[in-house]
């Protein structure tokens, strides 16, 4: 794990950025890169930025989540010149189907596959919701949209996050959003299966026996380092990122970040699990990001 790259990546991050973005969105767009061996062209990650900012109307919600948007967008793309145009094509594909606008809607357009089909999303999506009425809100529009990829029926996709949900509910876990999302993002890698499930147990039992506290809004990267299969490398990632002068004041994100960096690893070692990894991780660290974006423009317009 390269912490040198991340160090210098937060630096041109923070020049790029200004003091306004959260450094919580700094480090995840960070660590995006430096788990790929990427150094940040500040010029190009600029230039980006602006145009989809200007892409939209001011009030516009993917305004609120630009920063990490752009940091998705140059890491699919390349360039991400031409991302531009068709998230905005599927997010209106995406309102089409019934999804309401939000900034989790510009997510799951980032995510859905061009062969997907939206009604299929709002299809799960629908379904999840009927198990979790109150729980279920435009934050699951991410993962219906990755879900909608799997060759499963709605039905079996919404059946297996609802046995992910109770299995780790029964062993400890806090109900509520973190968790869901835990148990969609397995659905992400296949349906319910018992080995996985004990997998990322026995993950988060790692590291709580080696001194690291493990909060509901770890849930998610638990079940991407459970596919790593090196609960070792897991907790040491996490020490070394805690021992990180970036993270001086956010020690809580180094288990997140090290996901981002073991499912690097998981990718380098496994083509057949790249496709899954990958979806789970944009799909986690988007999130993150829409969520904080959201936390830190109410807290600004409040005043707080």
């Amino acid at each position: 794990m390269n912490t040198q790259l991340l160090e210098e990546n937060t630096k041109i991050l923070r020049q790029t950025a200004g003091k306004w973005i959260d450094k919580r969105l700094v480090l995840l767009t960070a660590a995006q890169f430096a788990a790929r061996g990427q150094q940040i062209d500040e010029e190009t990650f600029t230039a980006l930025s602006t145009k989809i900012k200007k892409s939209g109307s001011i009030f516009s919600p993917l305004r609120t989540i630009h920063f990490p948007m752009t940091g998705l967008l140059l890491l699919q793309k390349g360039n991400g010149e031409e991302g531009v145009d068709e998230l905005h094509l599927k997010y209106d594909l995406l309102r089409s189907a019934g999804f309401r606008s939000s900034q989790y809607t510009y997510i799951a357009a980032f995510l859905i596959e061009p062969s997907t089909q939206p009604e299929r999303v709002k299809a799960i999506y629908d379904e999840l919701k009927k198990y979790h009425m109150f729980l279920t809100s435009n934050e699951d529009y991410p993962a219906a949209a990755v879900m909608a990829s799997r060759p499963e029926s709605v039905i079996e996709l919404a059946d297996a996050s609802e046995n992910y949900y109770h299995f780790f509910n029964k062993n400890g876990f806090w109900k509520g959003n973190d968790l869901q999302f835990l148990a969609n993002m397995l659905v992400m890698n296949g349906l319910f299966e018992e080995r996985t499930a004990h997998a990322v147990l026995e993950v988060k039992q790692e590291l709580e026996q080696n001194g690291i506290k493990v909060r509901s809004m770890h849930y998610p990267a638990l079940g991407i380092m459970a596919l790593s299969g090196n609960k070792e490398m897991c907790v040491q990632f996490v020490h070394e990122l805690r021992s990180s002068p970036s993270l001086k004041w956010y020690k809580d994100i180094a288990v997140t970040l090290a996901a981002i960096f073991v499912s690097q690893t998981v990718i380098e070692a496994s083509a057949g699990l790249t496709a899954a990894v990958q979806a789970m991780i944009q799909a986690q660290q988007a999130v993150i990001a829409a969520s904080t974006a959201s936390a830190v423009a109410a807290s600004s317009s409040s005043g707080e």
